[in-house]
C-alpha cells in the first residue's frame, strides 16, 4: 500500500515537473517574439526586438477575415542594407516578396498542367495538346505579372525592420487575396480574353488556378 502511494506521489511530481518545464519553455519562446495582427488576430510572428514601421490599416479588416476563414496566404520578402536609403530597401523587400509569390506558382506549373489535362479528356490528343499549351502560356503570363507586381489583389500589409550589427534587415509581409487576384485577372482584357477562349475548349482556367491557390493554404 505504501509502495502504491509512493508511486502515485512520484508520478504526480514528475508530471507536474514536466508540465512546468513545458510551460516555461513556451513562455520563453513567446518572449522571443512579437506579433503583427489584423483585426485582433495574430498573423505573423517577428523577433521581439524588431521595429514595425508600417501596417496597412485600410486592409486590416480584410486580412482578418481571410485569416478567420483559413484563407490567408502571405509571403515575406527581405532586403539587407546599411539603413541609409529606407525607401529603396522597402521597395526591394517588396519586390522580393512578389518574387516569392511568383516562385510558388512557378514551381507548380506541372501541377497546373495536370489539372488542365484532366479537363481535356473528351477531346482529341492533338487538340488537347494545343489547348494545354495555350493554358500554360496564360498561366506563365500570370506568374510573370505576380513577379513584376503588376496585379492587384496582392498587397503589402506590414513592414518591419531588424538591426543586426551595422546592418538593417527590412522585411515586407505580402498578402495574397485569392478573390482580389481573380477579379484583377478578369479585369485584364488580354488575359481574360485568352481565359474565355480556353473555356470554349473545355478548360476552366480559374478552377485549375484555384486548386493551386488551395495548396498554398495547407
Amino acid at each position: 500500500m505504501i509502495f502504491e502511494n509512493n508511486w502515485v506521489l512520484w508520478t504526480v511530481v514528475i508530471v507536474s515537473a514536466l508540465l512546468g518545464t513545458f510551460f516555461l519553455f513556451m513562455q520563453l519562446q513567446q518572449d522571443q517574439y512579437q506579433w503583427i495582427t489584423a483585426d485582433g488576430y495574430k498573423i505573423q510572428s517577428i523577433p521581439k526586438d524588431a521595429t514595425i514601421v508600417f501596417v496597412n490599416n485600410s486592409m486590416e479588416k480584410r486580412v482578418g477575415e481571410l485569416y478567420k476563414a483559413g484563407r490567408l496566404i502571405a509571403f515575406v520578402g527581405q532586403s539587407i542594407g546599411a539603413g541609409i536609403d529606407t525607401v529603396s530597401a522597402r521597395e526591394k523587400a517588396k519586390i522580393n516578396a512578389y518574387k516569392e509569390l511568383a516562385e510558388y506558382f512557378n514551381i507548380r506549373v506541372q501541377t497546373f498542367a495536370a489539372l488542365v489535362e484532366g479537363q481535356l479528356q473528351s477531346i482529341s490528343n492533338s487538340k488537347a495538346q494545343e489547348v494545354k499549351s495555350i493554358a500554360l502560356e496564360v498561366y506563365k503570363r500570370v506568374t510573370q505579372m505576380f513577379s513584376e507586381a503588376q496585379i492587384s489583389g496582392a498587397y503589402v500589409y506590414a513592414i518591419w525592420e531588424e538591426r543586426v550589427g551595422s546592418l538593417i534587415y527590412t522585411n515586407v509581409l505580402l498578402v495574397f487575396d485569392p478573390e482580389g487576384v481573380i477579379e484583377a485577372l478578369k479585369a485584364n482584357k488580354e488575359i481574360n480574353k485568352q481565359i474565355e477562349e480556353l473555356g470554349k475548349s473545355g478548360v476552366d482556367f480559374f478552377k485549375a488556378l484555384n486548386s493551386i491557390i488551395e495548396e498554398a493554404k495547407k
